[in-house]
């Protein structure tokens, strides 16, 4: 009896409060969060986003810019038409061989802002580019947050289900022993094989979980298959709901996708500019110097001249063209100035939402420490009762698993009160951090 007691009360003595791994000095979730942002591949897809966008600027910008560009021709003609002069050479009227080069310039002098509208729309896209990723990283970095709680909180949960499976297969050994002194009966151990069936299910089921989070885990973190993971960390309950309108304001101003929405209108209406300065005169200057032969009166000699000018082309009818692009703009600005409509209502619910559950988180920590703490008590009249022989070995049982249940309830309102925290600062925009 004293033995079944001792194995009983030693589940009671789990230290829940380490949710990782207790022997090597693990990864923290700054670390995790640090990895994964630093070489996950859809990031890399993004930064090249962002080359791409600048690259685009670079080409809107070379509109302003002096072009100049090198040009030869070299011709070779088999038939030579002449005049025939009795007593005279023959004149021909073309060279054999003919060749012709020249360095041309172009530059723009004035198309009344339709390149500067190109460029503030390249600019714009920029921006777009920049937020892309931002809202990347911090969709990658909240789901490592929730990957790494999960590992914390379903080895913590196998780990006492390790301890209810000794408890119960101590408590069977103790029914058999007592079924053959002739004190305990068949059924006795028969409800205690059951209760241990049930526990080593729920043990299954448990493993089950925890491999399949190791597994996204590894799977953000690069890491192979079978690559061990240490963690370390614990969940926080010292936390305090903050004021539900500034939560809202600093959602609507931080948030990725607000700040995307934003973008995409600001894009609309820059395009929309530019289809307006799309017919706009432009005015060019142009200069080159060139070298040719082929050229009468004397074919064969090499002749050096320099030509320049300006040109100016001004749009008259584009085909509807234009009109089209003002559609296309107008119709864009309306869709982006909607989504910025929208997320304004789905982040104050998102906030509200996040704010609640988290008040809801720590009235559950309130509720889960006192009720281990009954749990505690009734467990220890529960021992007393039995050794003066007032209960079963099963009423104890009863007891213990109350127990146990209580402090997995207590894990897991700090897992939830940890998680909700981390929604909240999700729903206000707050960069993925420990």
């Amino acid at each position: 009896m004293r033995i079944l007691l001792a194995t009983l009360a030693s589940v009671i003595g789990i230290s829940l409060t380490s949710y990782a791994q207790d022997s090597q000095q693990g990864m923290t979730l700054s670390q995790a969060i640090s990895a994964v942002l630093e070489r996950y591949p859809s990031l890399d897809a993004a930064k090249a986003e962002i080359d791409a966008a600048n690259g685009r600027t670079t080409q809107s910008e070379s509109e302003h810019l002096l072009h100049v560009s090198v040009n030869a021709q070299y011709a070779y003609l088999s038939l030579r038409p002449h005049i025939a002069i009795p007593s005279f050479p023959s004149l021909y009227e073309s060279v054999s061989n003919s060749y012709n080069a020249g360095i041309t310039a172009q530059q723009l002098l004035c198309d009344f802002g339709r390149t500067d509208a190109i460029i503030a729309l390249a600019h714009s896209g920029e921006i777009s580019a920049r937020d892309a990723l931002e809202q990347a990283q911090h969709q990658l970095g909240y789901e490592v947050i929730q990957n790494f709680y999960n590992v914390l909180l379903l080895r913590s949960s196998v780990n006492v289900a390790d301890e209810e499976i000794k408890a119960l297969e101590e408590a069977q050994r103790v029914s058999e022993q007592k079924l053959g002194g002739g004190t305990a009966t068949r059924f006795d151990v028969l409800s205690t094989q059951v209760r241990l069936a049930n526990a080593r299910n729920q043990k299954t089921s448990l493993v089950a979980s925890l491999e399949k989070q190791e597994s996204r885990f590894r799977q953000l973190l690069g890491l192979d298959p079978q690559a061990p993971i240490f963690l370390s960390g614990s969940f926080n309950s010292n936390l305090s709901t903050p004021n539900l309108a500034e939560s809202i304001a600093e959602g609507i101003a931080n948030r990725p996708e607000m700040k995307l929405a934003k973008d995409y209108a600001s894009s609309a209406t820059i395009k929309l500019d530019v289809a307006n300065k799309n017919n706009r005169p432009v005015l060019n200057a142009t200069g080159a110097a060139l070298l040719q032969d082929n050229q009468m009166p004397s074919l064969y000699s090499n002749r050096t001249y320099f030509e320049g000018g300006i040109n100016l082309s001004v749009p008259i009818l584009t085909g509807k063209r234009l009109e089209g692009e003002k559609i296309e703009a107008r119709a864009q600005l309306r869709a982006a100035e909607a989504k910025v409509s929208e997320l304004n209502r789905v982040i104050a619910t998102d906030v509200s939402d996040a704010i609640s559950d988290l008040k809801a988180a720590l009235s559950r920590i309130e509720s889960a420490d006192m009720l281990v703490k009954e749990a505690e008590e009734a467990l220890v009249l529960a021992k007393s009762r039995y050794e003066n022989g007032v209960i079963t070995t099963f009423e104890l049982l009863d007891a213990q698993s109350n127990a146990r249940a209580a402090e997995l309830s207590r894990l897991q309102s700090r897992y939830d009160c940890t998680i909700a925290q981390k929604a909240l600062e999700r729903a206000i925009g707050l960069a993925p951090k420990a």
